[in-house]
């Protein structure tokens, strides 16, 4: 068994990374493994006169020099990130499925109109912003959950409020703005559950009626949720307003620009976008990345040009869960991204040039790799994988 080492305090930098906890003492942790240390956490130990920690690990990232982006390049800092998000996978897989549960009681609580738990849903919604906060890319493990056999409403309310919340951080939002802004979105369908169900299943071409009764939904939903006395006008005009468009031509008040709740202008591109990540019974999903682009090419049209470009600043222009294939004619998945180069994501390689499963771990940032490239975007089809089974073979 390893034995604990005592480090001195004056020998710390920001951005260490040791690959098991740093102690301040025998009760008490400083860090978790693989966790970065922070400038406040050594400013902290000195203000309280502490000279050494203890840790039984291994230094795996120490910040290096750093490039002309102010980007230090490190392979061990891609591994120890990578290894965190592996770790969070059984922890969104929790909290995706206790909020779907918390939701659908919900919807169907709100079909019958009957009383709804708020504190249930705060409860939901705070652990999403917790897991957000933890690591901004747990969102991969979001991919296949759709098709896990929970009523569609459902998942696609609470994968939105991961998207909506995941903007929300990024635009600086403080904790209550998230939760508000959380439970606006994932109560966002509230009025599709007074839509008939054969209507929302339905894989042929709506009606003409069949599609008026569609588009009263946001209205239905207003009314439903505005009768709670938990629930805000802010929260209720989410569900209201998160297909009006930015140009005036959405419904069902034909709000423009920012008539628009700045909410609803956030739930609107998260809802659009994971639509079209998501199966339906009417349409095959689309990947990642087509799915960025087509909402770029709508561009101020329906959404907010602002939001957009820090939903795609956070996202990057190869979203994390994007297959790709690099001019060495290996196939990958994105599982991360350095903002300031859009174009050189982190890769988890999947294929080799010969169309060969790796057996083992192959990581590849493009920041840090100068020869390789993003050559072509697939589908799963095309790249012959099934994103949800490679995920989790991680």
């Amino acid at each position: 068994m390893a034995e604990m080492k005592k480090i001195s305090v004056e020998d710390l930098r920001p951005g260490t990374i040791f690959n098991q906890a740093v102690y301040i003492d025998s009760e008490n942790m400083l860090v978790e493994p693989n966790i970065a240390l922070k400038e406040e956490d050594i400013k902290k130990l000195m203000k309280w006169g502490i000279t050494e920690v203890e840790t039984m690990g291994e230094i795996i990232y120490t910040p290096g020099i750093a490039d002309s982006t102010g980007m230090a390049a490190s392979s061990n800092q891609v591994m120890a990130d990578y290894d965190k998000l592996l770790s969070m996978r059984k922890k969104l897989i929790e909290v995706h499925s206790n909020s779907c549960e918390i939701i659908e009681k919900t919807y169907n609580s709100i079909r019958k109109d009957l009383p709804i738990d708020f504190q249930a849903i705060v409860s939901a919604v705070n652990s999403i912003i917790n897991l957000i906060e933890e690591n901004g890319n747990v969102f991969l493990f979001l991919s296949g959950l759709e098709d896990g056999g929970q009523n569609y409403l459902v998942t696609h309310s609470v994968n939105v409020t991961f998207y909506s919340v995941l903007i929300g951080q990024a635009m600086g939002y403080d904790r209550q703005k998230q939760l508000e802004l959380g439970m606006g979105t994932i109560l966002i369908d509230s009025g599709m559950t007074k839509v008939p169900v054969y209507i929302t299943h339905k894989q042929s071409n709506l009606t003409d009626s069949e599609f008026q009764m569609i588009k009263a939904h946001p209205l239905h939903g207003y009314k439903s949720l505005i009768s709670f006395p938990e629930a805000t006008e802010k929260i209720a005009n989410i569900s209201l307003q998160h297909h009006e468009q930015f140009d005036g031509l959405g419904y069902p008040r034909g709000l423009k620009g920012k008539e628009i709740d700045e909410y609803a202008r956030i739930a609107s591109i998260a809802d659009s976008y994971e639509a079209q990540i998501s199966n339906r019974t009417y349409r095959e999903k689309v990947g990642a990345y087509h799915a960025m682009k087509n909402l770029l090419a709508s561009g101020v049209k329906k959404f907010d040009p602002d939001i957009l470009k820090v939903f795609l600043s956070r996202m990057s222009v190869y979203p994390i869960g994007s297959l790709v294939e690099l001019n060495d004619k290996t196939i990958g998945i994105v599982i991360g991204s350095v903002k300031a180069k859009p174009l050189r994501p982190i890769i988890k390689l999947i294929f080799d040039e010969n169309r060969t499963k790796y057996s083992d771990t192959h990581i590849v940032s493009l920041v840090d790799d100068s020869t390789k490239f993003i050559t072509k975007v697939l589908n799963e089809k095309e790249a012959g994988i099934d994103i949800f089974d490679v995920l989790w073979e991680f």
